[in-house]
């Protein structure tokens, strides 16, 4: 699954990023799904603009840079790839400053997962703030008639750090296969059992943060027949371990490196000593940010009702 697509070697979530995870031969494209002010669908990570974008400079006079607040014209009036060239130099293009945010029905024109055999992975980011969102997701998918095929793989899977949006497309499109996302990077047994429970009514599988993926996590979740997809994965020491675990795939800035390894695991020996410590270190490629957590995200939703 390319995170963002290719977001390792392209400005996230835009079309080059989403056109290089096509190339490379990855089963999905994970995708983080808003609405905007005229309550469009787009396609944007953080719920604030200025990580991403120059909005501050287009619009110097708004207090609040939050993505609600803006609607999908004037997100269009800004930058999306600026960004990437001074964040990462030795990987900028010229093009990339050209690049505008995408709306979800563009992706859907040009993933088209019914002609591409590339399925979509969309992720509810923030779903409480969004009352209805879940609803109008299934309509765009319904409308663009992306539905599911009886003896092949998923076209859509849905992601979110809250068990109440996955619920309630349990109930929209029901055939679409949902994981919940966690954040933790360790857990106890016990709590990890916690999750589980909670995944086990809304979800069929569960996305943990790479750490949380050894092999007593692992069986637990297929014990209870839920499938496991690590995030983020970025390094070819971390694919050769997981496979090793028995994950059920992986959620990775870097799909090119990913589909070159996946179904050439190397077998491991006794000596397991040149990983030395980097298997309990921080990937600095993995995603940093401060995700909520299900039950934080269930928390802020209630409290919004």
């Amino acid at each position: 699954m390319a995170h963002r697509g290719a977001s390792y070697t392209a400005p996230e979530s835009t079309l080059p990023a989403i056109k290089t995870a096509l190339e490379s031969g990855i089963d999905y494209i994970e995708l983080d799904v808003q609405w905007t002010k005229d309550e469009e669908l787009v396609i944007f990570h953080d719920t604030n603009l200025l990580r991403l974008t120059n909005a501050k400079t287009v619009f110097p006079e708004r207090e609040n840079y939050e993505l609600q607040n803006f609607t999908l014209e004037e997100l269009k009036s800004l930058n999306y790839g600026a960004w990437f060239n001074i964040s990462h130099p030795q990987r900028a293009r010229d093009s990339y400053s050209q690049l505008t945010i995408l709306t979800l029905e563009e992706v859907l024109d040009f993933v088209d997962p019914v002609n591409t055999g590339v399925g979509l992975a969309l992720e509810l980011k923030s779903p409480y703030l969004y009352e209805g969102i879940e609803k109008e997701i299934a309509a765009a998918l319904e409308e663009n008639e992306i539905f599911e095929a009886e003896a092949e793989p998923p076209r859509i899977l849905f992601l979110s750090f809250s068990p109440a949006a996955l619920q309630r497309l349990s109930e929209l499109r029901p055939e679409s296969p949902r994981i919940l996302l966690t954040r933790r990077n360790f857990v106890s047994p016990r709590r990890w059992q916690g999750w589980l429970d909670i995944t086990e009514e809304v979800a069929d599988g569960i996305g943990p943060k790479g750490h949380v993926s050894f092999p007593w996590y692992i069986g637990a979740a297929h014990k209870r027949g839920l499938f496991v997809f690590p995030y983020v994965i970025n390094r070819s020491w971390q694919l050769k371990i997981f496979s090793w675990f028995s994950a059920d795939g992986y959620v990775t800035d870097r799909p090119e490196l990913l589909t070159n390894f996946y179904n050439r695991v190397q077998e491991f020996g006794e000596n397991v000593g040149e990983l030395g410590g980097e298997l309990l270190e921080e990937d600095e490629d993995s995603d940093g940010e401060n995700e909520e957590s299900a039950a934080d995200d269930e928390n802020r939703e209630n409290n919004s009702n």
